[in-house]
């Protein structure tokens, strides 16, 4: 196909509402923050034009000097088995490339979209599956961790079962970060880290699309997390979300304690995994 990419325009609202009308029943996130990625001049948000008209979009944000994201990719429904996402991807694959980044992210739980991803050489680097507990009134919120106190902290949780089974990353809305002590002392600035009792238990959650409280790594066990855990619920209750989404590795030692404080991995259930692609030799 005669593929052209450009940057994307506010004025492609209206076929971006086109392009993802279909997508998760009408629930697609682009929507959501088209105009915010349409103003970052930070990032790379481009629209995938054939012979004209608009038939895609995809995006290229960096995360540090040597990771870049990728993300947002989609393709209209008249488009589809064409070959023109596997175009865009191995074009946002080379523009990485030539801009000196060592590796390209992306997280998907399609499973056609992983199978492409994975054709070109994408390997996994970690896979989460969801639970998700409603948000209850009355108990307190959790304490928020400190920067001060992340050095602390991250001897506790670097020697935890749960930093092992996440394999040192933890899940940022829908990307996954490495998790070290720059990286923990960041999120504790931004007022994401959580932690219970004597610092015996941390969770690093965000509030994502305005309806859930995301929850992306759970370290600790016993009371200290349990407790942690009912916490985090009612903070979705004071923050107007339905519920918590915690993300959790297969095998974390944790999983019953959620599953203890009403974290229900069973009745819905999904994955979102996490892929990298290594770009320098």
């Amino acid at each position: 196909m005669n593929l052209e990419l450009r940057p994307a325009r506010p004025a492609d609202r209206e076929a971006m509402l086109e392009v993802t009308r279909e997508i998760w029943d009408g629930h697609d996130y682009l929507p959501r923050v088209f105009d915010e990625w349409v103003g970052d001049p930070g990032a790379t948000f481009q629209a995938a034009e054939v012979e004209g008209e608009v038939a895609g979009f995809q995006r290229l944000r960096p995360l540090s000097a040597e990771a870049v994201l990728y993300e947002g990719l989609r393709v209209g429904t008249r488009f589809r088995r064409q070959g023109l996402a596997r175009q865009m991807l191995t074009a946002a694959v080379h523009q990485a490339r030539s801009l000196g980044f060592k590796v390209m992210r992306l997280s998907s739980e399609n499973p056609h979209a992983i199978a492409l991803f994975t054709s070109v050489g994408f390997e996994l680097e970690l896979d989460t599956k969801f639970g998700f507990a409603p948000a209850i009134e009355g108990a307190d919120p959790p304490s928020l961790g400190r920067p001060a106190d992340a050095e602390r902290l991250f001897r506790a949780i670097s020697a935890d079962p749960g930093y092992a089974a996440y394999k040192g990353f933890f899940v940022d809305g829908a990307m996954v970060l490495p998790l070290s002590l720059a990286e923990l002392t960041r999120q504790a600035e931004l007022g994401k880290v959580r932690i219970g009792a004597g610092g015996r238990a941390l969770v690093i959650a965000r509030p994502w699309a305005g309806d859930d409280l995301w929850a992306g790594f759970v370290a600790g066990s016993g009371a200290a997390l349990r407790d942690l855990l009912l916490a985090l619920r009612s903070e979705a209750d004071l923050a107007g979300s339905r519920r918590v989404c915690v993300f959790l590795p297969d095998g974390h030692p944790a999983r019953g304690d959620l599953e203890q404080t009403g974290y229900d991995f069973e009745s819905d259930p999904g994955h979102l995994a996490h892929y990298a692609l290594r770009l320098q030799n």
